[in-house]
């Protein structure tokens, strides 16, 4: 299993590069930034601020998405960091969610992502691409890149098998719902005529290692209040709530506040304590335990076919601690 990490450049950039020159110094992978220029820094400038800090980790947006950016300039931006990294990308695109909020515009539909991947992957391959009827021209600089969707429900997974080369899911500690997610791209991908082994899967979970398991899913009820806040009213995760929590569940949407968004400690935070919702939601979206318990889980995901275990740092407890508890318990 190898590991990979989630940053965001906020208001210290030595914190940034410090945290992206440990990730490296552990061994870790990968590297992704997050892409909301409403609340962070600037995508492609926090990875080229990550390409001078490391040498080894694959560099990704994590996740950047088709409401933010037209594909000619998402296709050069790519090009321009794998010219700088010598190789060292990945272009991630999601369907887009607060990010795309705060620009007034609505997650993509299937239909979008499909063009925008295709629009992109074209001008990557060094041709024009046709974007809403009118044509963009091939770039100079272009650069092939490969295309991982990030995906959490049935039509995201499946366009991710038969049109990606890596799929990002999100991780819990319920196995069976990583390899439910796991065989809906294979499915898609043998449906479409490809071999399902060929798409890379990559798990993306908020991470915390303790010796006490119960700190370990403390740490990160400000993620997990993100989740269970906004992160719960499809219906495939509808459906994923027991009939016991659904009061509890509506009662966090209700009271949840946007602006503690990941706030340590915040109110999001205590309240999904309050209402008794941390284990379940650890279920879905969390990796927690003791180092025992995470190397027992990371070997579990890698035998379903996860090649790369992201972790979450934004809105971490103690996010350092939790880089280098994990590189030790996967050693």
């Amino acid at each position: 299993m190898r590991l990979g990490t989630i940053l965001l450049w906020g208001d210290d950039l030595s914190r940034f590069r410090s945290q992206v020159r440990l990730a490296e110094d552990l061994g870790y992978a990968v590297v992704g930034v997050g892409d909301s220029p409403a609340a962070w820094n600037e995508l492609y400038v926090s990875l080229t601020v990550a390409a001078a800090e490391s040498r080894q980790a694959v560099l990704t947006p994590m996740v950047t998405t088709p409401g933010l950016r037209h594909p000619s300039v998402t296709a050069g931006a790519i090009s321009s960091l794998h010219q700088l990294t010598g190789g060292r990308v990945v272009l991630t695109i999601g369907t887009g969610g607060s990010a795309v909020g705060s620009v007034g515009r609505k997650p993509a539909g299937q239909r979008e992502m499909r063009a925008y991947v295709e629009a992109v992957r074209s001008l990557l391959g060094g041709g024009p691409a046709e974007v809403d009827g009118r044509t963009a021209v091939p770039l100079q600089q272009a650069r092939p890149v490969p295309v991982y969707l990030s995906g959490d429900g049935p039509k995201s997974l499946r366009l991710a098998g038969e049109i990606a080369d890596g799929v990002v899911i999100g991780l819990g500690m319920s196995l069976d719902v990583v390899a439910n997610k796991i065989a809906t791209v294979r499915a898609a991908a043998a449906a479409a005529g490809r071999d399902p082994a060929s798409i890379d899967v990559w798990g993306l979970a908020f991470t915390s290692v303790r010796d006490d398991a119960a700190q370990a899913a403390s740490d990160i009820t400000a993620f997990l209040a993100s989740v269970g806040g906004m992160g719960l009213k499809a219906p495939h995760m509808r459906a994923l709530i027991p009939p016991e929590l659904r009061g509890a569940v509506a009662e966090l949407e209700e009271r949840y506040d946007p602006r503690q968004h990941v706030v340590v400690g915040g109110a999001g935070a205590r309240l999904v304590e309050e209402l008794g919702l941390v284990d379940f939601l650890v279920g879905l979206r969390g990796v927690t335990g003791t180092p025992a318990q995470v190397r027992d889980y990371a070997a579990q995901i890698e035998k379903l076919g996860v090649t790369h275990l992201l972790v979450a740092l934004p809105g971490s407890a103690d996010p350092d601690g939790t880089l280098r508890r994990l590189a030790d318990a996967l050693r």
